[in-house]
C-alpha cells in the first residue's frame, strides 16, 4: 500500500497553509481537535464539536481510493467487533429491563462507536497526507495547551481549576494525554525541543492546576521514562517545569488544594479504596463476567439508597460491563496498537494506560485521537525505515 509522500525536510509554515488550502479536510481535523477542550452541554452528552466529526467524515472519504494497509486493517476489525459487542450487551439488557433512559443503556454505545469512526477516520487521514497529518495534528494539540495555559491565567476560579471542562478530572486527563501526545509525535511532526519542552511544562502546570493526582503523576511517569526515550526533551522540562513551580501563584493554591483534599478524604472515608472504585463489584457479582453487565441501571450493584456510580477504571469496565468476550477484542485491539512498534515510542502510553486504572477515561475523545497518532506514527517509522 502506497502512502502519501512525507513531507519534504525543508517544508516550513508556508508550506502547510498551502496544503491546508489546498485540501480543507484538515482544517477540519485540526478545528475538530481545537473543540475538543470546550464543553457546552453536560458531560455524557454530545458537545456542538462533535458536529465537525459529521463535517469530517465525507470530506476524509472523499477521494479515498477505499484501501488502507493491511497493518490498520487488522486494528480496526477487533474495534469493530468490540463496538458491536458494546451495542448487543447493552440494548440486551435495555431490553430486558426495559430501561430506555439515555443515561440507562442507550447512550454508552454511541460513545463507543463515535470514537472508533474519529479512529477509523485519523487512519484515512494519515493514508491520503501522511507526515503533513502528523505533524498538522501535533502543531494544533502544542497550540492549544498554550491557549489554555494563557486562558487559566485570566479564569480564575474554584481551586480546582476546570477552564471549559466539566470537572477538574476532564482537565488533568486532557493535560496528561496532550503531554504523551506531543512526547509522541515532537520527531515525526518536526516539533522543536524547546517547542515541546515548554508544551509538557504547560501540560505539568494544567494537571496540577487541576489538583488531579492521578493525572499528574501519570505526567511524572511520562518524565520518567523521557530519561531513556528523549533525554534532552526532558532536560528542558524539567528545567522549564522547576522555575514554573518556583512561581507559585495558581499552583501553589492548587498543591495545597490537593494537600488539604487528601487529608479530609483519608479523614471522612468510610469505604476502603475498592469499594470507592467500586472494584468489588467483580467479584460480589461475576455471573456478569462472562458476557456482561452492561453499562447502565447502577443501581442494581448496591443494597443502599446511596447513588450508584460507574466502575472508576476503563480496564474494570470492560471486563465488568461486556465480559470475556469484550474483554479478549478490546485487548486484541490494544495489542495490535503497539504490535511492532518501537519500544522507545510504546512506552508514551504508559502514562495513559496506568492512569485509566484507577479512572474511567475509555470514553474520553481525546484517548482515541492519541491512539489514532500512535498507530500513524507506528506506520511513518515504518515507511522511513523501508528503502525508497
Amino acid at each position: 500500500m502506497k502512502l502519501a509522500a512525507a513531507a519534504p525536510k525543508g517544508q516550513d509554515g508556508k508550506d502547510l497553509i498551502r496544503i491546508l488550502v489546498r485540501d480543507p479536510v484538515l482544517i477540519v481535523w485540526a478545528l475538530y481537535l481545537m473543540s475538543i477542550p470546550f464543553y457546552v452541554g453536560d458531560s455524557g452528552l454530545p458537545q456542538p464539536g462533535n458536529a465537525l466529526l459529521i463535517l469530517l467524515i465525507p470530506l476524509a472519504l472523499r477521494g479515498w481510493n477505499g484501501r488502507l494497509q493491511a497493518a490498520v486493517l487488522q486494528i480496526l476489525r477487533p474495534l469493530a467487533l468490540f463496538t458491536l459487542w458494546v451495542f448487543l450487551v447493552n440494548f440486551t439488557w435495555a431490553l430486558i429491563q426495559w430501561k430506555w433512559g439515555l443515561r440507562d443503556y442507550v447512550l454508552h454505545p454511541f460513545y463507543y462507536a463515535f470514537n472508533a469512526v474519529m479512529f477509523f477516520t485519523a487512519q484515512v487521514l494519515y493514508q491520503r497526507h501522511g507526515q503533513v497529518f502528523i505533524r498538522i495534528t501535533g502543531l494544533v494539540i502544542t497550540a492549544m495547551v498554550g491557549f489554555l495555559v494563557v486562558a487559566s491565567l485570566f479564569r480564575r476560579g474554584d481551586l480546582r481549576g476546570t477552564l471549559w471542562f466539566n470537572n477538574p478530572n476532564q482537565l488533568g486527563y486532557y493535560a496528561l494525554l496532550a503531554a504523551c501526545l506531543v512526547s509522541l509525535v515532537q520527531r515525526p511532526a518536526r516539533i522543536s525541543l524547546l517547542t515541546a519542552s515548554i508544551a509538557l511544562t504547560g501540560c505539568t502546570y494544567l494537571s496540577i492546576l487541576s489538583a488531579s493526582r492521578a493525572a499528574t503523576a501519570g505526567i511524572g511517569i511520562l518524565f520518567v521514562l523521557l530519561v531513556f526515550s528523549n533525554p534532552r526533551l526532558i532536560a528542558l522540562g524539567v528545567i522549564a517545569a522547576v522555575a514554573l513551580l518556583a512561581l507559585g501563584g495558581p499552583i501553589a493554591d492548587s498543591m495545597s488544594y490537593t494537600e488539604q483534599r487528601r487529608i479530609l478524604i483519608d479523614r471522612d472515608k468510610e469505604t476502603s479504596f475498592i469499594e470507592e472504585r467500586n472494584y468489588n463489584r467483580l467479584w460480589e457479582y461475576k455471573e456478569h463476567l462472562l458476557v456482561g453487565a452492561g453499562e447502565g441501571d447502577f443501581q442494581r450493584f448496591t443494597e443502599t439508597d446511596k447513588e450508584a456510580l460507574e466502575i472508576h477504571s476503563s480496564a474494570a469496565t470492560v471486563v465488568f460491563s461486556y465480559g470475556i468476550v469484550g474483554t479478549v477484542l478490546f485487548l486484541m485491539f490494544a495489542l495490535r496498537v503497539v504490535k511492532r512498534a518501537h519500544l522507545r515510542v510504546t512506552v508514551m502510553l504508559v502514562p495513559t494506560f496506568a492512569y485509566t486504572i484507577a479512572h474511567q477515561g475509555l470514553r474520553f475523545t481525546m484517548l482515541w485521537v492519541l491512539l489514532a497518532l500512535f498507530v500513524a506514527c507506528k506506520l511513518h517509522a515504518g515507511s522511513s525505515r523501508r528503502p525508497t
